[in-house]
């Protein structure tokens, strides 16, 4: 049983994860309605979600060194109010570019909740504790995701996008008060200064590697997201020689550490992707509406939420690597099914996939959560937290990247409607073969990550 002081940490990094993921999925069904009362284009249309984003990219490594340094408890409490701020002046905005301001502020928010609240959780739980509370942390993540397409898009339809922000807010305040009756502190106080050499480095780096692949089909595109690679080279080298590095890139020596930060960023690849291939199926090829679509697509999360807080005990009984490898298998045939999508493909087949997506996906993200944050030492929490909301971000952009690059070429530049659904599903075809491979890669290096215990 947990203390009342665990119940508080708990369901005050749950419900943080919730709000983040919430609005994190729900902010795109509003960008329509959002470009419409600002009159925005195509292209500043796009920067409001490609801002939000590369604001957490950018804060999220940097965020893991502050929570170490001033305590989870505190930057936590800073967090929630930044992200309050955040979602106010964005639900206030009178035009697109105070909306862009407030979608940085956001951001900002956004990245410390992210890596304050797991932090917090796997810092001041008993080692018999961690995993259920992370599963249990892992879960409500899924309950946001599952939330946001229902939810969401039901009040921008009858109130409103701003509603969108403004029924975020009571929720937003519950969490700081669930936080505000937490006593302790969880830091370790060092005497060098911060390293603001490795931050900008890692800063500049990270923008133009994201923004570089969302335009990875030009060749502006590709120069600069090649830069940004070269700048975070830089970073690991100069985070290796630095004494008080904002991320230590030693880390990476420990086999289960590297293991899991790997296995989720192949999973991000793939998986992230093939809910497009859910999507453009029903909607295209089955002649769905997006509501109908919606209900179909909920199912994976729904799975994911159960599925999460089971292997959260699961990690308790076996090694967490056997869990994520077999979580990553049932993935790859789950993408298996998808090889072959047709116009004659029964609905039935597709709720298949979508199920074990659900079972493999919650299988292996509760446990590599707990692997990526308990195989360093306690004192380092903050930091892993912080790279596996980078992992997060980085494999998410790539896959879309991916996915988008993959239509580009068969499709081309065309308008997707009948006559091009046989090209349509030829793409699909070639995303879900690349989704297996990556999840395939991603199962090996999770088994691969056991030679790390003997170490």
């Amino acid at each position: 049983m947990y203390s009342t002081q665990e119940k508080y940490i708990i369901a005050a990094g749950s419900l943080a994860t919730v709000i983040v993921a919430f609005l994190l999925n729900a902010a795109p069904v509003a960008l329509p309605s959002i470009a419409k009362s600002f009159a925005m284009n195509n292209v500043l249309q796009n920067w409001v979600d490609t801002l939000y984003l590369l604001t957490i990219a950018v804060f999220s490594i940097p965020c893991g060194k502050i929570c170490q340094k001033y305590g989870l408890n505190k930057i936590l409490k800073y967090g929630i109010i930044i992200f309050l701020i955040g979602t106010v002046g964005t639900g206030v905005s009178f035009n697109a570019y105070m909306l862009l301001l407030f979608r940085v502020v956001l951001g900002i928010g956004s990245a410390v909740l992210n890596v304050a609240s797991i932090a917090l959780i796997v810092e001041s739980m008993p080692n018999d504790k961690k995993g259920p509370a992370v599963g249990i942390a892992v879960a409500a993540v899924y309950i946001g995701i599952a939330l946001s397409p229902i939810l969401g898009g039901s009040l921008i339809f009858n109130f409103g996008w701003q509603s969108l922000f403004f029924a975020t807010i009571p929720f937003i305040l519950l969490n700081y008060y669930l936080i505000y009756k937490v006593n302790g502190e969880w830091k370790h106080e060092d005497m060098y200064r911060f390293d603001s050499t490795g931050t900008v480095l890692y800063s500049i780096g990270i923008i133009l590697f994201v923004y570089g692949f969302t335009r990875i089909l030009e060749i502006t595109g590709q120069l600069i997201t090649v830069t940004g690679i070269v700048l975070l080279v830089g970073f690991a080298l100069w985070e290796l020689r630095s004494n008080n590095p904002v991320f230590d890139m030693k880390l990476f020596k420990n086999i289960r550490f590297t293991a899991a930060n790997l296995a989720c960023l192949f999973s991000y690849f793939a998986t992230f992707m093939i809910t497009y291939v859910y999507n453009y199926h029903l909607q295209y090829i089955m002649g769905m509406s997006s509501q109908t679509a919606g209900m179909f697509l909920i199912i994976t999360p729904f799975i994911m939420i159960f599925m999460s807080l089971l292997s959260g005990w699961l990690i308790k009984k076996f090694r967490g690597e056997i869990i994520t490898g077999v979580g990553l298998a049932i993935l790859a045939v789950a993408f298996m099914l998808l090889c072959t999508l047709n116009s004659s493909t029964p609905l039935e087949l597709i709720l298949v996939a979508m199920f074990l997506h659900g079972v493999g996906y919650g299988l292996f993200s509760s446990p590599n959560t707990v692997l990526i944050t308990t195989s360093v030492p306690e004192e380092e929490a903050s930091k892993a937290s912080a790279s596996l909301s980078a992992m997060r971000l980085i494999g998410q952009t790539v896959s879309l990247g991916i996915f988008t690059t993959v239509f580009a070429i068969i499709m081309g530049n065309v308008v997707i409607e009948p006559r091009y659904y046989n090209l349509l599903m030829d793409s699909s075809h070639v995303v879900a073969i690349l989704a297996v491979v990556f999840v395939v890669i991603g199962s090996i290096i999770s088994f691969y990550g056991l030679k790390g215990i003997s170490d």
